[in-house]
């Protein structure tokens, strides 16, 4: 690493602050002499202790004079100097000393102080001479009452002087003592003061940043290159915020910032970018960490010193964390509070949900907004605005990527480029739906996998063999996700209805009828990704927690938008019973907890049943479609039984679909497992896949449910 230039013009100050300590030491010096300060073991001053010097204590009368007229002329004349170098070095602000006389607002007494510790960091020589003043040659440091002594001219100064060193005062707190320091033995006048090394570092190169900050703290400086603003919310946010901070003038340093909205909305991106426009840093830090340090008091006060001395602006995120009723919580965010209503810079607070500032911090200049999830017509123009410049395929239509993918401003952006990317790897370099889906995909991170299983889909419509009243359900249940973004955006319905946006339905069949693979269609159709929940893995014995499974569960998946399957739903929705005990109040009110769910998802649940018959008017009622699997007649039992071979699998020419399709009576699922564990015992014995082979393993799967496979049943097939 290498070492800063030296700041010509901050060590020519310096050199002057030096003379005019310099004076102060002598005066102080000739008041001493004045006073017969004569020791006759001289050379021992500060180490012992004599009778002579205990009596010339207790019976020596204050001074004549402290000699401020001797020496007013050198004094002027270096503040004369001084006062100079300031003016010229004022507007470019060099000094570091200056800068933090003006970030902090220190009076004349606290300057001096604070120049008094920094002076033995520039010049060894002060080591000796405050032992010197001080008698005792083994304090190197000033002290409290030789600063009064060499600053204070009257008994009135020397007394305001003492609430500059207050332990809650700008010297105490934030610039000379650690937190060591204040506990040590002796006086409070004799003890030592000193810069800590984030003082020093700053006084001494005013580079860089505090290195014993943690990494969870991040600055945002004024000349970084940000991502634009998009959308009309973010353009009026921009609006309200540069008429307020023009009209407060020197009050903007009073305003208090509050955003609150979903996680990944973009509400510290719009931070960044107000107070980017009045060229101001922003110093971001997350509250959730904040609240776990050891030493949490002394930390936010080096935060809030960090902040000062740049003259930046605060920003605590993910601010929910402090609304909590702990008791923990509650003693830390007054600490907080009480550090806050002290501090004089603008202050910016982002949280998920509302908060109302307290105590002196309502007084301050509020600016309060939610930063919503963008809606379905300003999704529509981001990705317009952000697609300029690139090549897409004449498939991908940004109003259907609007609709089913919910995601921010930034995400928009950050898939538009990842999705660029993977086009630039092919050879006519053009973005297709499948780049933009798995971009999209990448930016949409959830915790669906701890109550719920990923499902690959692999069908498509061909592989789904059922009635067309049923092939048009799941066709029209597509629709409705495909196009909502002009149904709900452009023809406005979304702004007429509160909940009720998404899409719900029931798939209700015996085992084996399609259900799974109908919903697995139905998100390759739509580009979603589907997970497979088993609601009798969620459900849980003890009051209220079935409810926050299922909060969790839906809170996740509209982070993705992602497809919700509830399969075995018969674990919780029978036919509501009238309420006889706890039991049945609790069932009923998690059955309503789950469609209340349901209807304010605004992506596609499905409930799986194999018992529609359980399932009340009331409810069903309540779900968009209701598809209902047959038991599949001989005709569709034939397509299936033709669908299951894949075009590699070797066949042999006796296979009669027809006369399976008629004589087994078993759904697909059981006709799946059937062509699978045939083409097993095919290939164990290294041939096709024939007619035996089926009838050995249809009589296997038969047996699974009690049911068994008669010779009449099977005629010419019957010793095979």
């Amino acid at each position: 690493m290498t070492s800063p230039e030296p700041n010509h013009n901050q060590w020519n100050y310096y050199e002057e602050m030096l003379r005019w300590l310099d004076i102060h030491l002598m005066r102080l010096l000739a008041v001493r002499a004045q006073q017969g300060d004569d020791y006759p073991l001289d050379q021992m001053r500060g180490v012992i202790v004599t009778e002579e010097e205990v009596i010339q204590l207790l019976e020596a009368a204050p001074p004549a004079t402290q000699l401020w007229e001797v020496f007013t002329e050198r004094l002027a004349a270096c503040e004369e100097r001084l006062h100079a170098l300031h003016m010229r070095e004022a507007e470019a602000g060099s000094v570091p000393i200056l800068a933090v006389a003006d970030a902090f607002s220190l009076n004349r007494f606290e300057l001096g102080c604070l120049f008094l510790c920094l002076s033995v960091e520039l010049d060894r020589k002060y080591e000796k001479l405050f032992g010197y003043l001080l008698d005792d040659i083994t304090c190197k440091s000033p002290t409290p009452e030789l600063a009064m002594q060499l600053f204070c001219r009257t008994a009135t100064e020397r007394m305001e002087a003492w609430t500059a060193f207050a332990q809650k005062s700008k010297l105490g707190r934030l610039l000379l003592f650690t937190e060591g320091d204040m506990g040590g033995s002796g006086s409070w006048l004799s003890r030592p003061l000193k810069l800590d090394e984030r003082m020093l570092h700053f006084l001494t190169t005013k580079n860089g940043g505090d290195a014993s900050l943690p990494l969870w703290l991040s600055w945002s400086l004024p000349d970084q290159e940000l991502e634009p603003l998009v959308g009309e919310s973010a353009i009026h946010l921009q609006e309200r915020f540069e008429t307020l901070w023009e009209t407060a003038g020197a009050d903007s340093e009073r305003l208090l910032l509050h955003l609150h909205g979903p996680t990944g909305v973009g509400k510290r991106h719009r931070v960044k970018h107000l107070f980017h426009r009045v060229r101001r840093p922003v110093l971001f830090v997350d509250a959730e960490r904040l609240i776990r340090e050891e030493a949490f008091s002394r930390r936010v006060q080096q935060i809030l010193r960090e902040v000062q001395l740049r003259r930046g602006v605060l920003c605590l995120h993910q601010f929910e964390v402090f609304l909590t009723e702990e008791v923990q919580t509650v003693g830390r965010k007054q600490l907080l509070i009480d550090e806050l209503e002290s501090f004089s810079r603008p202050i910016a607070i982002v949280s998920k949900s509302q908060w109302k500032p307290e105590s002196a911090l309502g007084k301050r200049i509020w600016l309060e907004m939610e930063v919503p999830s963008p809606d379905e017509t300003e999704r529509r123009r981001l990705w317009e605005t952000g697609r300029a410049g690139m090549s897409f395929s004449q498939e991908i239509d940004v109003g259907v990527l609007a609709g089913k993918f919910k995601l921010n401003a930034g995400q928009i952006t950050r898939a538009l480029h990842r999705a660029n990317e993977m086009a630039m790897q092919t050879k006519d370099r053009i973005i297709t739906k499948a780049h933009l889906h798995e971009a999209c995909f990448l930016q949409m991170r959830h915790g669906l996998e701890k109550h719920a299983t990923r499902l690959n889909p692999k069908y498509s419509w061909e592989d789904l063999i059922l009635p067309e009243e049923q092939l048009t359900l799941l066709r029209n249940a597509c629709n409705q996700v495909t196009y909502r973004n002009v149904v709900l955006g452009e023809w406005g319905f979304g702004r007429k209805l509160s909940y009720g946006k998404g899409v719900s339905m029931l798939f209700a069949g015996p085992p084996g009828t399609g259900k799974t693979m109908s919903a697995e269609v139905v998100a390759k159709e739509l580009g979603l990704e589907l997970f497979k929940i088993d609601l009798s893995q969620v459900i849980s014995k003890y009051v209220g927690e079935t409810e926050k499974n299922l909060h969790h569960i839906f809170s996740e998946a509209r982070i993705g938008n992602a497809i919700l399957f509830f399969d075995e739903a018969d674990a919780l929705f029978g036919k509501r019973s009238e309420v006889k005990d706890s039991h049945d109040k609790y069932a009923n009110v998690e059955t309503a907890y789950l469609l209340q769910k349901m209807e304010e998802y605004e992506g596609v649940s499905i409930l799986a049943t194999n018992l529609l018959q359980n399932f009340d008017e009331a409810f069903i009622r309540r779900i968009n479609y209701v598809v209902k699997f047959p038991f599949p007649e001989p005709y569709y039992r034939e397509e299936i039984w033709r669908s299951m071979f894949p075009a590699d699998t070797p066949r042999a020419a006796d296979i009669d679909f027809e006369f399976l399709a008629s004589k087994l009576h078993i759904a697909g699922g059981g006709i799946k497992n059937v062509v699978l564990a045939a083409s097993f015992l095919a290939a164990s014995e290294g041939k096709p896949v024939s007619m035996s082979h089926l009838i050995a393993a249809a009589k296997q799967e038969l047996k699974k449910t009690g049911k068994l496979l008669l010779k009449e049943d099977l005629g010419e097939y019957a010793n095979r």
